[in-house]
């Protein structure tokens, strides 16, 4: 059977040597898949100051600033270590889906009683905050350091002690990264841990505020100050799988990615890329993600009414075309967009021809418009079968719960 090439959503006849119609090519996306980073912009703290015997000491944080970049995973083998995330993004709070970390300087300003006052010592401290989420477990450790980079005039060192606390549905297991108070000179840095433990019971989800507060004395000058400190964003930890008995916890704010390479799911790969290209909804693009399904009977009912009985124009299987032919429909069955009428989707058949992906019209359907609110490609079963395997194992590391948006990003 004669099959016609789509490109653009138009069906422009060029004639083949072997009686094929081509039209266009689809060629993969020549940059890996990005990950997502996204930052918060904070206010800062007024300062909080007190009088002390020769005058009056007030302490801060700076303002914190905005900050969005992306990375690719191949050049990011630390990308959800803290230390070195936080290194490279100094003054900010920064944020992948499975870790954070912040970089926040505070400052202390000691003033005489004169009229005006005058400043007689100063100091600038770094505060470090990181954690790499567990996906398998409502626990994480969150690593702090805390570092005076500079002291002047009456000023000789700083002593910090340190307090971290979450909320709801979540116990600080280990609030403090060192026991007690730890006095730092210029240069000097002191470093630990806390732990956290979130509960949010079988089949349900929570959202974590993590906080910490520090107390801070420069010894020999009267005063106790305290900085406290919430994270801007929220862990969202949950129980919703393995039937409701697997916890585990990410930054929610981070929008989750299905990433599928081509040279690992092929024609199924493809098909997806070629209609968020072509097809007008461009369904689990960035502008317009995904929604997840939470109900496995409907999702087999979606898959039914696209490409099986509830179709009123059935699939046909293209074994000449395609060995061991499969229906393979996008959007997803398991999403809230999948399940539309199968005879209302283009059906192309994806050919991998020297390098380049090319898209026939399947001749038992009608001409493919560019229009359709969903495909149906004619995949080998096996390429099939893996990418909706890892539809369901992504879900899961991802932590994507019902009704959760998320990205189809093809590589």
């Amino acid at each position: 059977m004669m099959t016609t090439l789509i490109f653009s959503g138009q069906a422009q006849a060029k004639e083949t040597s072997n009686g094929q119609r081509l039209v266009g090519t689809y060629a993969p996306p020549q940059e890996d898949p990005r990950e997502l980073r996204i930052g918060s912009k904070d206010q800062g703290s007024g300062p909080e100051c007190h009088a002390v015997a020769s005058g009056e000491a007030c302490i801060e944080w700076k303002p914190v600033s905005q900050t969005r970049r992306s990375i690719s995973p191949a050049g990011a083998k630390t990308a959800d270590a803290a230390e070195a995330t936080c290194s490279i993004s100094p003054g900010k709070w920064t944020y992948t889906r499975k870790s954070y970390c912040a970089n926040l300087e505070g400052t202390y300003t000691l003033w005489d009683q004169s009229k005006p006052p005058k400043v007689t010592g100063t100091a600038i401290f770094f505060a470090t905050i990181g954690s790499t989420l567990s996906q398998t477990s409502g626990s994480w450790e969150e690593k702090q350091t805390m570092t005076v980079a500079s002291a002047t005039g009456k000023v000789n060192s700083l002593s910090f002690s340190w307090l971290s606390n979450c909320t709801p549905s979540c116990t600080p297991t280990k609030p403090s990264p060192w026991l007690g108070s730890v006095n730092l000179k210029v240069g000097q840095t002191a470093a630990g841990t806390s732990n956290y433990t979130a509960n949010p019971g079988a089949g349900k989800h929570v959202g974590v505020t993590t906080s910490f507060a520090i107390q801070v004395v420069v010894p020999g000058v009267a005063g106790i100050h305290l900085l406290a400190k919430d994270n801007p964003r929220k862990v969202r930890c949950d129980t919703t799988f393995s039937n409701n008995t697997s916890t585990g916890c990410v930054i929610s704010d981070v929008q989750p990615q299905l990433v599928l390479p081509l040279s690992e799911y092929g024609a199924a790969a493809a098909t997806y890329a070629w209609a968020q290209q072509k097809l007008i909804d461009q369904w689990g693009t960035a502008g317009n993600p995904l929604k997840r399904l939470g109900d496995e009977a409907i999702a087999t009912a979606n898959r039914t009414r696209t490409c099986g009985s509830g179709a009123s124009r059935p699939f046909i299987p293209q074994p000449s075309e395609v060995t061991d032919d499969s229906c393979d429909e996008y959007p997803f069955a398991g999403t809230h967009e999948g399940g539309k009428n199968g005879a209302l989707c283009a059906d192309v058949i994806p050919k991998l021809q020297n390098g380049v992906w090319n898209f026939y019209q399947d001749l038992n359907s009608p001409a493919v418009t560019g229009n359709e609110p969903c495909i149906r490609g004619h995949v080998p079963s096996g390429e099939n079968s893996a990418a909706g395997g890892k539809f369901g194992v992504n879900n899961r590391t991802e932590r994507i719960i019902p009704d959760e948006k998320f990205q189809v990003v093809i590589s």
